[in-house]
């Protein structure tokens, strides 16, 4: 924060849960001129600036669901102070109206989050983030600051030259966390194993994480069906339903939060004891992130995976996914830009919402080849794909204050919702505010269906403007749309993209079929060093081989009082997995007896 405030360029690597917001909103702050901050994540950037907001800071972000006119309000706040954090995505920053009126602003600071996007070997690579450097020719003075939490020796040095960050003071925290325990198990039945793990710890604050939101909601209906508190968090539910199961496990009304990626951004809960895969992630980098989320109160924690042997080929035929053949590709451009009817050398800066599904039954394409193809065309540096974010409903005053008296004067029929609006929003004859459209209907005792005929009516008589909310995916073109013929996806890149897609999978396969300490394999991936931890099943294992001749003794000792499986294991610090067997043998043997979930040599 010293650095960044005193005007040096500077590079952090800081673990998940290592402070990175603060280290660029407290300077930010601190900076006289607004702070720019880039981010490729709409639903972070959402969740930043309603924590600002909150706390009385003025800040707004531009995102792929806002209207021209929204977004010229905004930027023209930004320009005369209005502002002092503004959240864009990369894709945003090259547009003209962007760029004329960053010319123009009091810039302060620049904020690069997610650096690790800006490299080709990054695990999250966004072409459109080599732009970023471009700003640097509009404004010489602002410092930048690049953060990340996942990057290896490689990316480090390629952020630092892809940004043209000068003399940068580079800031690395050790990725090391020893109240950590980094665990794989082979099982035969790992939903079985993810139920049986978090039933014996009710009362933990738990993650399981799931890579589609199909597999979110099948893994809540076991865990709600077997009496685990369970809610559910993706990017496609609505603020309000987030909101509410956020709270509620924030609150620990409920316990284990079963959710995709988007999930844990900017969310800091510091007890959590348990972050679980239902599916294992495609690179060590995304796993080390949500991995991360479990134990930062510094108390013991653990990260655990179960995974069955069909999971390799599932993460193989995933990886397959990701490279659809290059004609597939070209043929999912041409119909995308056919159903959204954009024509040829229009488009430019232009962002749709679509429905994914629609476009596939119309023009007879698989569902999975035509996303995998969208994200390749991100790849290639075509579009900005986002796969459905819900952007809620916007609404500013398009009149003054005198047109809208006289028009609730001839209108009575609107009185009670332009009046609710104005009292509501002091400031929405100057900017746009999200509406809670549930809590309108409660408060205007009106049906869901007759709020949207009002507000229709309303922007129709040109009283208001309105940005309707939606959870589709969108598409941002970066150039105009190419005739058929000039889609240019070389080979050589494409190549090369899957090389480095297949190192990475490589070194996820690695982790999980590995027989050496987790900890270590992971700190020697991020280009750190680091001792055995002795507390991973790896550890654990070369460790029990020691004992283990004499832990039939232990055991018998121990268990002279009652104990659970997992009072025997903490006391012993030997995982579960591995006493099974022998207290199982005992049992048999009739030297210790189990009974209401206890094992007890009476």
């Amino acid at each position: 924060m010293d650095d960044v405030i005193n005007g040096h360029d500077v590079l952090a690597l800081l673990p998940t849960g290592g402070g990175k917001s603060i280290c660029f909103q407290v300077p930010g702050i601190a900076r006289e001129g607004i702070t720019i901050v880039i981010s490729p994540l709409i639903a972070l950037m959402q969740d930043q600036v309603q924590n600002l907001e909150k706390r009385g800071i003025k800040a707004k972000a531009i995102t792929s669901g806002m209207s021209y006119r929204e977004i010229d309000i905004t930027l023209d706040n930004a320009r005369f102070g209005g502002l002092k954090f503004l959240y864009v995505s990369p894709e945003r920053i090259t547009t003209q109206i962007f760029r004329e009126r960053f010319k123009l602003m009091n810039v302060g600071l620049i904020v690069v989050d997610e650096a690790h996007c800006v490299s080709e070997w990054g695990h999250d690579f966004r072409p459109s983030f080599l732009n970023i450097k471009t700003l640097r020719e509009l404004n010489n003075t602002a410092p930048i600051i690049a953060l990340t939490a996942t990057a290896t020796d490689r990316v480090r040095k390629d952020i630092i030259n892809q940004l043209e960050l000068r003399n940068p003071i580079h800031h690395e925290a050790s990725f090391s966390r020893p109240n950590l325990s980094y665990e794989v198990y082979k099982v035969n039945n790992k939903s079985e194993s993810i139920l049986s793990y978090l039933a014996q710890r009710k009362n933990d604050c738990s993650i399981v994480y799931c890579q589609t939101r199909k597999s979110v909601k099948e893994v809540a209906r076991t865990l709600i069906a077997n009496g685990i508190s369970a809610g559910i968090y993706h990017g496609g539910m609505d603020n309000g339903s987030r909101s509410e199961m956020l709270n509620s496990w924030l609150s620990d009304r409920l316990k284990v939060m079963v959710a995709t990626n988007a999930f844990g951004m900017g969310i800091d809960k510091p007890n959590v004891r348990n972050v679980l895969h239902q599916e294992f992630p495609p690179s060590l980098e995304a796993y080390f992130q949500e991995a991360g989320r479990a134990g930062r109160d510094g108390s013991p924690a653990r990260a655990v995976v179960f995974w069955e042997e069909r999971d390799l080929s599932e993460l193989e035929e995933r990886f397959n996914m990701q490279f659809p053949p290059l004609e597939m590709i070209k043929l999912t451009y041409r119909a995308l830009c056919n159903f959204l009817r954009i024509a040829i050398g229009s488009g430019n800066g232009e962002t749709y919402f679509f429905d994914l599904r629609k476009l596939c039954e119309v023009f007879k394409l698989e569902l999975i080849h035509t996303f995998s193809s969208l994200k390749f065309l991100e790849l290639n540096g075509d579009l900005s794909f986002s796969e459905g974010v819900f952007n809620p409903t916007r609404i500013r005053y398009a009149v003054g204050n005198r047109e809208l008296y006289n028009f609730q004067i001839s209108h009575d029929k609107y009185l009670s919702l332009t009046t609710l609006l104005s009292r509501s929003y002091p400031g929405i004859f100057e900017e746009y505010f999200e509406i809670n459209e549930s809590e309108f209907c409660k408060r205007l005792k009106i049906t869901s269906q007759e709020l949207v005929h009002q507000l229709e009516d309303l922007e129709k008589f040109g009283i208001i403007d309105i940005t309707w909310k939606t959870d589709l995916p969108s598409v941002t073109l970066l150039h105009e749309r190419f005739p058929d013929d000039y889609l240019v996806i070389s080979p050589e890149v494409y190549k090369t993209r899957m090389q480095h897609a297949q190192i990475k999978l490589d070194a996820a396969v690695q982790y999980l079929t590995s027989n050496s300490c987790r900890s270590q394999i992971l700190l020697n991936y991020f280009g750190q060093q680091s001792e055995l931890c002795g507390k991973c099943d790896a550890c654990q294992r070369i460790r029990f081989k020691e004992i283990e001749p004499s832990i039939d003794n232990s055991l018998l000792s121990l268990l002279e009082e009652a104990k659970t499986i997992d009072q025997i294991s903490s006391t012993l610090n030997i995982n579960e997995d591995l006493l099974k067997p022998h207290l199982k043998k005992l049992v048999l043997e009739e030297k210790i007896r189990y009974k209401n979930n206890l094992f007890s040599t009476r």
